[in-house]
């Protein structure tokens, strides 16, 4: 470096290409700090960045086509396990009365649920059926087969995320991406509210099972079961 500088002072009009090319250099080798780490959630806007790193679900989207997102901090693993406890929800999911698999096929099933959920000052009972395929213990596809709604499609995917580039994965962000239709008979816009609000209470309460299953992780007081509504 010290000849470079000697160079610049003695022979300033030769030099000065050298100089420059010798600054560059050093600011070319130093990586940007936006380059540093590019993780999904860093890709997300900044709102979204903070809630979910705060432990709050994100659900966007309207009139029947919803994504959510929730970060936790576990393993894949039990993201995956948590997720495929389908026989389990009744006692995870708020208002889910019933879940259970009625075949199952490699990596496809068929899944039945009930749940009750108020409606327009009453509680009204329904009942899904979907299949839904398991993809690598990163993704599950569900579809509506028959029951109480006029579509359901969508899936989830899970991502792990580290806090900085090299180190291992603490957390996972899970995804849910949802398309959904009421039948003819349903209000839209009363349902299409209360679908996307069930939505970001289900991924909470999803979360709060994960971190119960996480060694040594301490768990917030998950929301009563009976304020919320599950489809």
């Amino acid at each position: 470096m010290s000849r470079y500088f000697f160079l610049c002072r003695s022979k300033p009009v030769l030099a000065l290409l050298a100089c420059l090319t010798f600054g560059l250099t050093l600011l070319s080798a130093a990586p940007s700090p936006a380059e540093l780490f590019n993780s999904a959630v860093d890709k997300l806007p900044v709102a979204e960045r903070v809630a979910l790193r705060k432990g709050e679900p994100i659900v966007t989207g309207d009139k029947g086509v919803y994504l959510g997102r929730v970060l936790v901090s576990t393993s894949p693993d039990i993201v995956w396990a948590v997720l495929t406890d389908y026989n389990s929800f009744p006692r995870i999911l708020p208002n889910v009365v019933s879940s259970k698999v009625l075949t199952s096929e490699g990596n496809r099933k068929v899944i039945e649920q009930v749940d009750v959920r108020p409606f327009l000052l009453i509680n009204v009972r329904s009942r899904i059926r979907t299949t839904v395929t398991e993809i690598d213990n990163k993704r599950i596809d569900f579809r509506l087969v028959e029951g109480d709604l006029q579509k359901l499609q969508g899936y989830w995917q899970i991502e792990p995320i580290a806090p900085y580039a090299g180190a291992s994965a603490n957390q996972v962000l899970i995804t849910q991406v949802v398309e959904v239709q009421p039948t003819a008979s349903t209000p839209k816009d009363v349902f299409y509210g209360i679908f996307k609000n069930t939505l970001g209470k289900n991924l909470n309460a999803l979360r709060q099972e994960m971190l119960r299953r996480h060694p040594s992780q301490p768990v917030n007081t998950a929301p009563s079961k009976k304020s919320t509504n599950v489809f």
